[in-house]
């Protein structure tokens, strides 16, 4: 059997596809068979029906290839936010840092003043008890009854 007579013998519900390529190639891949022997409606229709599908095929990759932009785009977005968040963050933390560092430095400051005062304190409190000491020494006698 020729390759036009397999090509006009393929059952209807075959594949526009299939019968581009038996169009062009030859159903066993010979060249193909002459003008007259073919049925140049549906190999049209073959035809326009492979480049619909090509058509719909590009038309799905470029909307994938744009979705895929849009995700690469929101990915981005989405890092710079988290880096920007981050910076923040260690930011945040470093004034938090050197805020604890000032307080820590307040209290030994503020130890050190209260030890100073308390040191300044018992003097002050041995200093009066002398004080005591030596004026009941000095004037204890001038008080008695009868000495005046």
């Amino acid at each position: 059997m020729s390759g036009s007579a397999r090509a006009t013998a393929a059952p209807p519900e075959s594949d526009p596809v299939d019968r581009v390529v038996a169009l062009f190639s030859g159903a066993d891949g010979t060249a193909p068979a002459a003008a007259e022997d073919e049925d140049w409606s549906a190999s049209l229709l073959a035809v326009r029906g492979v480049a619909a599908r090509v058509r719909e095929m590009q038309k799905r990759a470029r909307d994938s290839v744009r979705e895929a932009q849009r995700t690469v785009r929101e990915a981005d977005a989405t890092a710079r936010a988290a880096e920007d968040w981050a910076r923040h963050a260690e930011a945040t933390m470093r004034e938090a840092v050197a805020r604890a560092e000032r307080a820590e430095e307040q209290v030994r400051l503020a130890a050190e003043r209260a030890d100073r005062a308390e040191a300044r304190a018992t003097e002050a409190h041995m200093w009066l008890r002398r004080m005591h000491e030596c004026m009941v020494s000095e004037f204890g006698t001038l008080a008695e009854p009868g000495r005046l």
